[in-house]
């Protein structure tokens, strides 16, 4: 099973590293719609929608919707220039935030207070609707970050964030394999252990100083940078937490099966559909 996790996971960074760094915007733009739009596909099951036709529907739905935002609301002249991001694109990372925030005192409370979501397609398709779209508009925010002067720079503050959310996933693994002993949210996922929620931060401490020493990325404040990848670390927990407790009212246990070892394609996104809107508000709000 671990043999199949790392081939699956060492495959798909390549690709991801292949589409940061070598496809034109545009391709790539195109590209991360079609997985957030197949990860929507996989959460119209997570919110019990039936039938083919309405999950094929709930996917383009959600397509449509991204898009519409990024063609006529969203603003990029400044940022893909000078870096500064437009208050548009800001706002709408800042209203994902509090849509985070208010998932995860979902999570934190289940099953408490699931009688509003719990076996409500169309309430849980919102749900999807406001994990899913941010995410992607984050994610092409940030890869658009001063594209005009170099087209590469974007890619690897994306890089950045990826590298904390698999630093906490892979902590979190191997410290819950290794030690793990005390449930952490038995209702929402019983394998989760609060060791792994502590080897999860534990190994983006390590990786946060480990940039900070090479001097990867220069940020003034290393006090600042350290806490917003904790920070980052803790709420991809509760991405992939959230996702576990919609899988768990819908009796699943993968959102699919498309990933060998891992599962589904929204399986292995769920952390990053967290983590990209809260690390573009804390870049734009403090660094900029």
């Amino acid at each position: 099973m671990l043999k199949q996790r790392v081939i699956t996971a060492l495959i798909l960074g390549a690709i991801l590293l292949s589409a940061l760094f070598t496809m034109p915007f545009d391709w790539f733009a195109w590209a991360a719609l079609a997985v957030f739009g197949y990860g929507a596909f996989e959460w119209s099951k997570l919110a019990e929608i039936k039938q083919f036709k309405y999950q094929l529907a709930y996917a383009v739905g959600t397509v449509i919707t991204g898009a519409a935002i990024y063609a006529v609301f969203l603003e990029f002249e400044l940022w893909t220039l000078a870096g500064n991001l437009t208050d548009k694109n800001y706002w709408i990372m800042v209203l994902a935030c509090v849509w985070w925030t208010i998932s995860s005192i979902l999570v934190l409370i289940y099953p408490r207070g699931n009688r509003v979501w719990q076996h409500q397609p169309l309430v849980k398709a919102i749900f999807g609707y406001l994990t899913l779209v941010p995410a992607w508009l984050a994610l092409l925010t940030i890869r658009e970050w001063h594209y005009l002067i170099d087209k590469n720079e974007g890619a690897w503050l994306a890089l950045f964030v990826f590298s904390i959310v698999w630093a906490a996933d892979i902590g979190a693994y191997f410290a819950g394999r290794k030690f793990g002993s005390h449930k952490l949210m038995p209702n929402v996922s019983p394998g989760k252990t609060i060791e792994g929620l502590i080897g999860g931060i534990v190994a983006v401490i390590l990786l946060t100083l480990w940039m900070l020493w090479s001097q990867e990325i220069a940020f003034e404040n290393w006090l600042l940078l350290a806490s917003c990848c904790v920070v980052i670390g803790v709420i991809s927990a509760f991405g992939d937490l959230s996702e576990s407790m919609l899988k768990r009212d819908a009796g699943m246990k993968d959102s699919g099966n498309i990933l060998p070892g891992h599962g589904g394609l929204l399986d292995r996104i769920d952390s990053l559909t967290a983590a990209m809107p809260v690390f573009l508000v804390f870049f734009s709000h403090f660094y900029l």
